[in-house]
């Protein structure tokens, strides 16, 4: 999915100072008010909300050319934590800023909220696909939709997951415990449909993968 809406919108943060974060930084605590309205020049974040368990479960996570966190900007509610997966240059306006533009410029608006619904049917998919067929085949699910927002064809016949994945980051995905989903990846790659190199995944057998997620569509 293509997260960039116009290089207008994009503009609008053009003048703002580059703020860097190194990996597993905190951006915003689910308890705080939003500083503003954030936009990913480079590197990952992942939206995640605590259970009452105290385990933490990813939502969504966000690439570059992405604006987060929007709920907030439209409703002022928002309780999740945004915390970097990788290295980050994110550019900051304020909210009144931001709102401001998307009323002057309803094509903007139009354009976001186009974006938005996408990424809700996306989290929508992402949930079904948790909430049914065994663990096996929920981690499966889980790396065609990693594909679909973070796949990039590196050789003829592979495919490169951009996001950097580690079993527990996947766990986190998926609601299940590493250990399982270590399980499931080792069968993966028994069945030489995934590789692995520094947490990046590759996919050596999409049409296989596919079939195993059930996801044809």
């Amino acid at each position: 999915m293509n997260n960039a809406t116009s290089n207008t919108l994009v503009g609008l943060f053009a003048e703002s100072p580059i703020l860097k974060y190194e990996k597993d930084q905190l951006i915003i605590h689910a308890n705080d008010i939003p500083s503003g309205i954030f936009y990913i020049k480079s590197g990952f974040i992942k939206k995640s909300s605590l259970l009452e368990n105290g385990r933490e479960i990813t939502l969504r996570v966000y690439k570059s050319n992405s604006y987060f966190p929007l709920i907030w900007a439209f409703t002022d509610i928002d309780s999740y934590y945004y915390r970097t997966v990788t290295a980050v240059e994110l550019q900051k306006i304020s909210r009144d800023v931001f709102m401001e533009f998307l009323q002057r410029n309803p094509k903007e608006l139009f354009e976001l909220t186009k974006l938005i619904l996408l990424n809700e049917h996306e989290l929508l998919t992402t949930i079904t696909h948790q909430l049914s067929g065994d663990s096996y085949h929920r981690v499966v699910a889980s790396l065609m939709l990693c594909i679909k927002r973070f796949g990039v064809k590196r050789k003829k016949d592979s495919l490169e997951i951009t996001l950097p994945l580690t079993h527990q980051e996947i766990a986190d995905i998926t609601g299940l415990t590493r250990e399982t989903v270590s399980v499931a990846m080792l069968k993966l790659k028994k069945n030489k449909i995934i590789s692995s190199y520094n947490h990046t995944i590759v996919i050596k057998n999409f049409e296989a993968l596919q079939t195993e997620s059930m996801l044809e569509n």
